[in-house]
């Protein structure tokens, strides 16, 4: 009999906690994730943003599944520490779990700048459910929005607001807003297509504060002194793996937790898998990818090691496809 414990609520978790359950019939698994109501498909919520979508084309049927095949779900807890000799996780609201087996699927978390009026109302990071319920609110009574950042997020949140009927002026820290050495695609195509889709495109420049009005944020001002109109402020900027519960406890740390090619961090016990595993492979540490499923492939193979068997990821190329404004694009890494 084995303590499964699963940290994380999105597809390379949930999976995780699938197959463990199909190959481990009688012993206890427990899932913890830090939304209140995790088990969505993020890939979504763009399109939902956008009032293209119902909210109850998000969910998954995660939460029956697991009540079916008894997964205990610990919902709105954050992991907050391990004690890796007492094999214990320790979560925000003071429980511990106890595990033999842990499989970190804690993804990424972006955060806002440390500017001024970034704590204002109409101010959000664009990641969770929690963000796109308020940017869906907020948008049905604003006309202006300034997104900030880069990249798929970014511009699936200019997509999102444009649908809205919304002015949206894209702030990019960089030359282009797009990454054209990740995604086979120009950076001009994508800016082209920003701007026949009715969006300002400003490069090379950054916010430095966030003008109020009435409590609500009402305009950017930029390091090259533009005051852009914005009651809508959204940030893709960075995100970070979310590892900070791990720092200290001598699990080997760099972009993401460091894992071999079974998924496997410096403690036998732990695994990883999804955007916060970064894998190491003959001495190189290779770019933490993305994508929903490469997620959902390293869930699975987390779990089956897990349970004892001997499976590795596929390492070499790899590729996520998307569309926006019209247009396929291919992402490849390696």
């Amino acid at each position: 009999m084995a303590n499964y414990v699963v940290i994380g609520g999105g597809i390379a978790a949930t999976q995780a906690a699938q197959v463990i359950r199909s190959l481990a019939d009688d012993d206890p698994i427990t899932l913890v994730a830090e939304e209140e109501r995790p088990f969505y498909t993020r890939p979504l919520l763009a399109d939902f943003v956008a009032g293209r979508i119902p909210e109850t084309r998000l969910w998954r049927s995660f939460e029956a599944e697991a009540e079916a095949k008894d997964i205990s779900l610990l919902t709105g807890r954050k992991a907050v520490g391990i004690d890796r000799e007492a094999r214990l996780l320790r979560l925000s609201d003071g429980q511990t779990v106890p595990y033999d087996r842990l499989l970190v699927a804690t993804g990424v978390k972006p955060t806002l700048p440390a500017i001024p009026g970034a704590d204002l109302d109409g101010v959000t990071t664009f990641f969770s459910y929690a963000d796109a319920l308020k940017l869906g609110k907020w948008a049905q009574s604003a006309h202006t929005a300034v997104v900030v950042g880069r990249g798929l997020q970014g511009v699936e949140l200019t997509r999102a607001l444009r649908l809205r009927g919304l002015q949206v002026t894209m702030i990019v820290p960089d030359e282009s807003p797009w990454f054209p050495a990740l995604f086979e695609i120009k950076g001009e195509l994508m800016e082209q297509a920003l701007v026949e889709h009715g969006v300002n495109v400003v490069p090379l420049d950054s916010p430095v504060e966030l003008i109020e009005r009435a409590g609500h944020v009402n305009a950017v001002r930029t390091r090259q002194g533009r005051e852009l109109k914005g009651e809508i402020v959204g940030f893709a900027l960075d995100q970070r793996p979310t590892v900070d519960f791990l720092v200290g406890t001598g699990v080997s740390l760099a972009e993401g937790i460091v894992v071999d090619a079974h998924l496997k961090s410096t403690d036998d016990r732990i695994y990883a898998a999804g955007d916060v595993a970064q894998i190491e492979q003959d001495g190189k540490r290779r770019p933490i990818g993305y994508g929903w499923l490469r997620a959902l492939a390293q869930g699975e193979v987390a779990a089956r090691n897990m349970c004892g068997q001997s499976v590795t990821v596929a390492i070499g190329d790899e590729s996520e496809a998307h569309t926006l404004y019209g247009m396929g694009l291919l992402a490849r890494w390696s």
